[in-house]
């Protein structure tokens, strides 16, 4: 009977906990950002297949699978994992913080969010101006603005832009790319 009632205990605790959770939905949730070569050709690319949740005190969590990017052109996908990300050895950026949830008392926010992003063993800072849509089953956080991010911000080394310039005739690349998300999160 003892132990009945504790697994009942547990899973009511493990139920009410589930019941304050959001959980990402990958089909809906993307990181995108545009490369910028010649100084004004804009290649934009997005990375989908995103997890992750956020919890009722705004505690939250995002993984990016690095190699899920997709530009629309095969090879340009190739060369950003296999030469630039190196995404082999860095298959994953994590994206974590916490805003509070509770002081979003209206369904439509304008918010600055800070959160610290963790790529290529090494983390920093960022924040986030989005538009956070709030319902009793959803929460959508979509960016207002880019973040302008750049590849010394993770120590991504020098030499790997050089290596992709050198794919596309040497032609100069930008280091630094406007970073946009969107995230939709359900019960």
């Amino acid at each position: 009977m003892k132990n009945k009632l504790f697994i009942s205990l547990v899973l009511l605790s493990f139920q009410s906990f589930a019941a304050d959770t959001f959980n990402l939905v990958t089909e809906f949730s993307s990181l995108s950002f545009a490369t910028i070569k010649k100084q004004y050709v804009v290649e934009p690319a997005t990375i989908s297949g995103l997890t992750g949740s956020v919890d009722s005190s705004g505690q939250f969590a995002v993984i990016v699978p690095v190699a899920n990017i997709d530009t629309d052109v095969a090879i340009r996908n190739e060369r950003l994992n296999s030469l630039f990300f190196n995404s082999s050895a860095n298959p994953v950026m994590m994206i974590s913080g916490k805003f509070d949830l509770a002081s979003l008392t209206q369904p439509i926010s304008k918010v600055l969010v800070p959160a610290n992003v963790s790529f290529y063993d090494t983390n920093k800072t960022f924040n986030f101006p989005v538009i956070i849509t709030k319902t009793d089953h959803a929460i959508t956080v979509h960016s207002y603005a880019p973040v302008i991010v750049k590849a010394s911000d993770f120590g991504i080394p020098a030499a790997n832009l050089t290596k992709l310039a050198a794919t596309v005739d040497g032609l100069a690349l930008s280091d630094a790319v406007p970073v946009n998300i969107n995230l939709v999160f359900n019960k």
